[in-house]
């Protein structure tokens, strides 16, 4: 069946307002459309927010088997805004017209980064998944991207979760952050929609600390009102917002800061009916946001596994009864004093999704019994073609069939001079000296 797949990662429902992502974090929301080829087969069509190289577009056709590189089209060769489709005519006429002549037999499906109303309505406008476009079109999608909604059913289920309180922006939040800053500390103030840690704010009064899972750090010498305010001021958090009537302000969470020792992720595969199925679960690499990951986690004590499964799957279920299904992704710490406790879930394709699809195609849906990936992104290295020779040549490079190696997992060497890779061994041992062995390799480059 072959598949239209809108990699709509730049979608209105990642963040509140695209003026809420920091600047320095914006492009990065186009590039990790890119991942979402690892999924392409023949005869299937991409649309992305951007472009890819067309020497690392015929590398993961190669490693993926297909014939030729699948057709990719890029929303900047079509005049319009965001993915909304009623904005994109000439997309709309393209995709229908290579939808006809493709001679496929059986009928056309989507596959999308979120399933948002944009997506609902695109499935209107190309005849595909009626049934999906009206379950969706009600914002299904969306909810299951809040921190709000996460910690509404989080804390009425009992799903363990860090101390704090859902709040609009303007005094409550200032209050809310003074009162628990005094009693602990360390606050993180995150937006109700965004991805990937981009917007949190930590506000703390201890030095040194560690600072994962903050894009701002703000060190505060008092915890009164008026010292929590002069500190947000310049995010624009403590005035009420202006609002036309009829709106409503985009929410804030604010939450006691707990330091961890470490960061963990699943992919959940949400079915219509049925129980959940977990894809895959990973350590996260944190510096002040997510930077990579490693598969499966490592030396996980057998209270935590078994933890983090029976919530994960708690947490899924009740996305479930909201009325979503699809992909998940699923955040949690374990904290210095060995507590789980849960950040948010994603009703979406994830950092991690793309790995996992690489895991199962490439080395088999048990590659987490018997291997070991890890993961680094923003890693300066030469373009596609070059970094794949080079790798070649000293025994590095993963091939279609093998069982150890590099993969390039997302090219970006054309706008940022790095890749996203990922390493792959047969067990912790091997995967992490040949990590060494490319860092050493990437450093002589």
């Amino acid at each position: 069946m072959p598949k239209l797949m809108f990699a709509n990662s730049t979608s209105r429902a990642m963040a509140a307002r695209w003026d809420d992502v920091p600047d320095d974090a914006k492009d990065s929301y186009r590039f990790l459309a890119n991942r979402m080829l690892w999924s392409m087969d023949e005869g299937d069509v991409a649309i992305i927010p951007g472009r890819v190289s067309d020497a690392w577009l015929s590398y993961v056709a190669g490693l993926l088997g297909l014939a030729s590189p699948p057709t990719v089209l890029s929303l900047r060769d079509y005049p319009g805004d965001g993915w909304y489709s009623g904005g994109r005519p000439q997309l709309v006429e393209d995709l229908r017209r290579l939808m006809a002549g493709s001679g496929a037999a059986e009928p056309w499906r989507l596959e999308c980064y979120i399933h948002d109303r944009d997506i609902a309505g695109w499935e209107r406008l190309l005849g595909i998944g009626a049934e999906e476009s009206v379950r969706f079109a009600q914002g299904t999608a969306e909810l299951v991207n809040s921190k709000s909604v996460f910690r509404s059913m989080a804390t009425a289920f009992g799903i363990p979760v860090a101390e704090g309180r859902v709040v609009d922006r303007g005094p409550e939040l200032v209050d809310c952050v003074s009162e628990l800053l005094a009693r602990t500390g360390a606050v993180i103030v995150k937006q109700d929609v965004n991805a990937g840690g981009d917007g949190n704010i930590l506000l703390t009064t201890v030095e040194g600390g560690k600072e994962a899972g903050a894009h701002y750090v703000v060190h505060l010498a008092a915890t009164d009102r008026e010292a929590v305010a002069a500190a947000l001021g310049p995010f624009g958090l403590t005035d009420l917002p202006d609002l036309p009537a009829g709106a409503g302000p985009a929410h804030n969470v604010v939450e006691v800061y707990h330091e961890s020792v470490r960061e963990l992720s699943a992919d959940v595969f949400v079915p219509q009916t049925g129980a959940p199925t977990l894809m895959s679960y990973s350590d996260l690499r944190m510096a002040e946001t997510w930077k990579g990951s490693t598969y499966p986690p490592q030396d996980l004590t057998p209270r935590l596994h078994a933890h983090l499964g029976a919530y994960m799957q708690q947490v899924a279920i009740l996305a479930q009864q909201l009325g979503y299904h699809g992909p998940m992704n699923i955040d949690a710490i374990v904290t210095t004093s060995g507590e789980l406790l849960f950040n948010e879930f994603n009703g979406r394709v994830g950092g991690t999704t793309g790995i996992d699809t690489i895991g199962r195609r490439l080395l088999g849906e048990d590659y987490l019994d018997h291997h070991v990936l890890t993961s680094q992104i923003d890693v300066p290295a030469p373009a596609c073609d070059v970094l794949t020779k080079v790798l070649d040549d000293h025994g590095l490079l993963f091939t279609r069939g093998s069982d150890r190696g590099v993969i390039i997992y997302n090219d970006t060497t054309e706008d940022t001079g790095t890749v996203e890779y990922v390493v792959v061994g047969r067990g912790w041992d091997e995967t992490s000296r040949s990590e060494e062995q490319l860092r050493r390799l990437l450093d002589e480059l």
